[in-house]
């Protein structure tokens, strides 16, 4: 009797509407957290700012790539020493700009460092360029407060990029 009883109530409840409802958002909601996780995550080499510095120091010349926000710059008005200071709200319209010119195409095969204040803008940042043919990115941690807390030289943002 009670294993009738129990596959009654199971199939009552896998001929409920309501049920296949439920099922189907939380399929939705898992599938949409994996997605986001899986979108965000950067699947790239990270170097710590010593790593970097090495690189620079045994003159393989990385373009360092300042992406952090205009707020964020202003509030701290200084970079890494040479970076190149372009924020991620701004790279989809330059790189769509330029990317015919012939600067852009040698960017294609260099070796860029991406930092931010965040991992999240900069690994945005990172994959931007990645889908513009730039193969050849990673993401430095901790960003310019790591770089700083290891020690190493920063100087003032150029005046364009301080406004």
């Amino acid at each position: 009797m009670g294993d009738d009883m129990d596959d009654a109530l199971l199939d009552k409840i896998l001929h409920m509407q309501q049920f296949w409802v439920a099922f189907s958002f939380l399929g939705i909601a898992i599938w949409a957290a994996w997605y986001s996780w899986r979108r965000d995550s950067w699947k790239g080499r990270f170097l710590d700012p010593m790593q970097v510095q090495g690189l620079i120091d045994a003159g393989e010349d990385p373009l360092l790539w300042d992406s952090r926000k205009i707020a964020h710059c202003k509030r701290d008005p200084e970079t890494i020493k040479g970076a190149f200071v372009l924020p991620l709200e701004q790279i989809p319209e330059r790189l769509r700009d330029k990317s015919s010119h012939r600067l852009f195409q040698d960017l294609r095969g260099a070796q860029i460092l991406v930092f931010d204040n965040s991992v999240e803008r900069a690994t945005l940042a990172a994959k931007l360029l990645r889908d513009q043919g730039m193969m050849n990115v990673a993401l430095m941690r901790g960003g310019l407060k790591a770089w700083r807390k290891a020690g190493l030289s920063t100087e003032p943002l150029p005046e364009e990029k301080k406004s």
